[in-house]
């Protein structure tokens, strides 16, 4: 399992398999790696929060909801074809397209798991790309298999429209709730509402990442304690649903 994982972390780096990670050469690529990273993410941020504002201000100017979603597909197809070709000619991996698609490659030699690994991978990585980073990261990924560049730009055309689908139900569905609850003198603000909501957006994403995280480390911990400790943690917890379906109850 950890020769498994070492040649991942080496295959995401570019390294290769004979040579050692703690080298200036490695560290170079790393710090190279982060810069773009960070680089992208600022950018990407700052996309999403112009298309929030894009899309409350073509609602407030009472377009309907089919041009909505075009302007949001037309916004994401333009943004994801300049960062996937503008990573295509500068060799940038900033999309860490290629990076896991070594990963993966280097999952898929370990026998059946190895490839189930190699699967999910590629399903996170693709099913985070259409609701957040954008179409260019799946184009990435799976470049060869799409090679000529009629293919990516049909990639990106349809990935858009999916992505699309998403963009224009988070922020019709937060211009409709701004629209209840915030005064009338607010709602014509409707560009600091939208990255307003894009904000929340990121938090609501960023706690659940944190609990999905602490979900990991509790079962992991549960999986390593004894089987009385188990036992304990079980009764424990039945007790606690007991008490709050009881407090409930004699609220009621």
């Amino acid at each position: 399992m950890k020769k498994a994982i070492l040649e991942g972390i080496k295959a995401f780096l570019d390294v290769k398999e004979e040579d050692s990670l703690a080298t200036s050469k490695v560290a170079k690529e790393v710090s190279l790696l982060t810069v773009g990273r960070m680089i992208y993410n600022w950018a990407d941020w700052a996309i999403a929060a112009g298309l929030a504002s894009f899309s409350f201000w073509m609602q407030a100017n009472s377009f309907s909801e089919t041009d909505v979603y075009l302007g949001t597909f037309l916004y994401d197809f333009f943004a994801a074809a300049a960062f996937f070709f503008l990573s295509d000619m500068t060799g940038c991996d900033f999309t860490l397209g290629q990076s896991f698609r070594r990963v993966a490659g280097s999952f898929a030699r370990n026998g059946f798991w190895g490839k189930f690994s190699a699967g999910m991978l590629f399903l996170v990585v693709s099913v985070k790309a259409i609701i957040w980073e954008g179409p260019e990261v799946i184009c990435v990924l799976f470049q060869k298999e799409l090679k000529k560049r009629e293919n990516i730009w049909i990639a990106l055309f349809i990935l858009s429209a999916i992505q699309g689908v998403f963009g224009t139900w988070l922020y019709t569905t937060g211009y409709n709730l701004w629209q209840k609850f915030v005064p009338a003198k607010l709602g014509s603000h409707y560009i600091l509402l939208g990255i307003v909501t894009f904000v929340i957006f990121i938090a609501i994403v960023a706690i659940l990442k944190k609990i999905v995280q602490w979900s990991i480390r509790a079962i992991r911990f549960f999986c390593q304690i004894s089987q009385k400790e188990k036992w304990l943690i079980i009764i424990f917890l039945l007790v606690l649903v007991f008490d709050i379906l009881v407090f409930f109850f004699v609220q009621k």
